[in-house]
């Protein structure tokens, strides 16, 4: 498999240009019942998902406070725990895993709720992410919205305090359009905080919208990692869709999509997987989205999935296939959202994250099928 390192910058390097999400790796019984369809993922699952893909030279895994409560974050730090220590069994070099370039670097979001106002509170969260992570600084601390009644900047400064402290090396952004990107950047020279990603929703689905390319455009200028989540429409963009599992996509109504709207993009992802062998649609729209120099965020809950995921690299879509696909992209990006939807989304996230850390807090944070 081709490698190709990426410097994300603050001497951050990813081995391959793929993310894995965990989104769905929390184990509480909301996890459970909610937010995974098919529920929780066992543990052996979750550790036999982490070491194909570490195996494979994957470094970067994202994770946040909200999944499961930081259930997620739990689970992630355990996967990365057990393999540092079958690494150093296997070796006996003590070398520190910080300083190691293949290391797996395990970012994670502050939630900025609305009951959040101050640079403690923000330290707060830090301190107990790491503390789930097992980690004592945060390599990569994204803000996971800009959506909050204090200006970005303010949590900005709060990042370049923690930086100080040592608790985290940089900060991420996440669903910032092209003026936030900006000023988070400003804000990060003028306090001395490196401002390295912004994780917003990028695939073929939205590429079209002018919101998506004007933060493209605004990224690349200040060499601004973009890391592409929902890359593949959770499903939309895969062999497996119909018309039934589309009625119930969630990226299908977030963007008021209709059936008959992807039939021409899928049509052409289908022509191209098959001249390119065996690939499957899914890796064709991960493979685009490296084409863009971006990093696709993939969620993986099964191996299958996992080993699915690293077909999408080590090979490339040809300059004209990159081309049509550019063409046939639509043009509804979450970067259009209206406030309101933005701020209730926020909302629900900070009593769900409450919910699933009250349950966890009571010794009810694994669900018997979870602990597997």
């Amino acid at each position: 498999m081709k490698k190709t390192k990426i410097d994300v910058g603050a001497d951050l390097y990813l081995q391959l240009p793929l993310a894995v999400g965990t989104l769905q790796w929390g184990t509480t019984i909301v996890d459970h019942k909610l937010i995974n369809a098919k529920g929780c993922i066992s543990e052996t699952e979750a550790n036999g998902i982490f070491r194909e893909l570490r195996g494979a030279g994957v470094t970067l895994f994202d994770t946040a406070e909200g999944y499961g409560g930081g259930t997620s974050e739990k689970r992630l730090g355990r996967c990365a725990k057990d393999e540092e220590a079958a690494r150093k069994a296997a070796s006996s070099s003590d070398e520190d895993e910080d300083k190691r370039e293949d290391a797996p670097l395990l970012m994670t979001k502050f939630l900025p709720t609305f009951w959040r106002y101050s640079h403690a509170c923000f330290e707060g969260a830090l301190r107990a992410s790491n503390k789930r992570l097992g980690v004592d600084c945060c390599p990569i601390y994204l803000l996971h919205t800009p959506v909050h009644w204090r200006p970005l900047e303010f949590w900005v400064e709060a990042a370049s305090i923690c930086k100080r402290k040592g608790l985290l090396k940089t900060l991420g952004l996440s669903n910032c359009n092209a003026d936030q990107v900006r000023r988070a950047v400003n804000a990060g020279k003028k306090h001395g905080i490196p401002v390295v990603c912004n994780q917003v929703h990028y695939s073929l689905l939205d590429y079209g919208s002018r919101e998506l390319m004007e933060m493209e455009m605004t990224c690349k200028e200040l060499d601004v990692l973009i890391i592409a989540y929902s890359p593949i429409g959770q499903g939309m963009l895969t062999d497996s869709l119909t018309s039934q599992s589309f009625s119930s996509n969630r990226v299908s109504r977030m963007l008021r999509l209709d059936y008959d709207d992807v039939q021409p993009l899928r049509h052409a992802i289908r022509r191209i997987a098959d001249s390119h062998g065996e690939k499957t649609m899914a890796q064709i729209a991960l493979n685009w989205c490296v084409a863009h120099g971006t990093v696709p965020l993939v969620g993986c809950r099964s191996l299958k999935q996992a080993r699915d995921t690293l077909g999408c690299i080590g090979w490339d879509l040809t300059e004209n296939e990159v081309k049509e696909l550019d063409r046939l992209a639509l043009s509804r990006s979450t970067l259009e959202s209206p406030l309101w939807r933005r701020y209730l989304f926020v909302s629900l996230a900070g009593f769900v994250m409450l919910a699933c850390r009250g349950l966890d807090w009571l010794g009810w944070g694994m669900v018997k099928q979870a602990a597997l």
